[in-house]
């Protein structure tokens, strides 16, 4: 039987969020009395995963209490260098990935139904979950050009030419662990990590002949909180349909 694993990127202060997280970490923030580490948490499930590391930082020990308390069975792993970009904080959680197919996602979107059915229907070879509608189009979004046949050629929030926007879904193969491994080490070994992200590693897989294809998950259906604004409108949203 295939093994999956998945990884929460989870250890960020939010400092977009302002005095609204200066004592609580942003996946600790509630929207229809429920956190937003619960909803990713219950995300990666609903795909099928159920065995997860989530990687805190900010408020530690806060990240760790609320999360045994959801499940237990949960790996909470510290990333006390959580002031640095997110490769940092995938690392890790890569540390405890063995010989198991891996979905990665952050702990700042609620997805919706349709998002968790589009990823959970499409977990081969190496994905990366993107939305074709450019619904929300804004500079700070991860921007994605593709080739024809809808693999990656580069992913940059600096794109001006682009067809796709990235959800911060992704997933490898087992098979592909070994050298996403290798990818990372180098990628941390050779630059700042002050400006190393996630998604140095998929333009690094293609710069090196890999391919990764941006899967179309469909309508833009989920919430990103990085902002008051995203969190009072998700709020707004979610709370009065509950």
């Amino acid at each position: 039987m295939e093994k999956y694993k998945a990884i929460i990127l989870a250890a960020g202060r939010g400092k977009r969020l302002g005095d609204i997280t200066k004592d609580l970490p942003k996946p600790l923030l509630e929207i229809n009395n429920k956190t937003l580490i619960s909803y990713a948490i219950d995300f990666v499930k609903n795909i099928g995963i159920q065995d997860i590391v989530v990687v805190a930082g900010y408020h530690f020990e806060q990240m760790e209490k609320k999360i045994k308390e959801i499940d237990d069975k949960i790996k909470v792993v510290n990333n006390s260098d959580f002031h640095l970009q997110n490769l940092v904080s995938f690392v890790k959680g890569l540390d405890y990935i063995k010989n198991e197919n891996l979905l990665v996602c952050n702990a700042d979107y609620i997805f919706k139904d349709t998002t968790t059915e589009a990823v959970k229907n499409n977990l081969s070879g190496k994905a990366a979950y993107c939305r074709y509608d450019l619904l929300g189009n804004d500079e700070d979004v991860m921007k994605v050009k593709i080739d024809e046949n809808k693999n990656l050629i580069r992913m940059s929030k600096q794109l001006t030419d682009f067809e796709a926007i990235y959800t911060g879904i992704w997933f490898f193969e087992k098979k592909y662990i070994p050298e996403l491994k290798k990818i990372v080490k180098e990628i941390l070994e050779n630059n700042d990590k002050n400006f190393t992200t996630v998604e140095d590693i998929f333009n690094e897989f293609v710069k090196r002949g890999f391919e990764i294809k941006a899967v179309d998950i469909g309508k833009a259906d989920w919430f990103e909180i990085d902002t008051p604004e995203e969190l009072k409108k998700a709020k707004q949203i979610l709370e009065f349909n509950a």
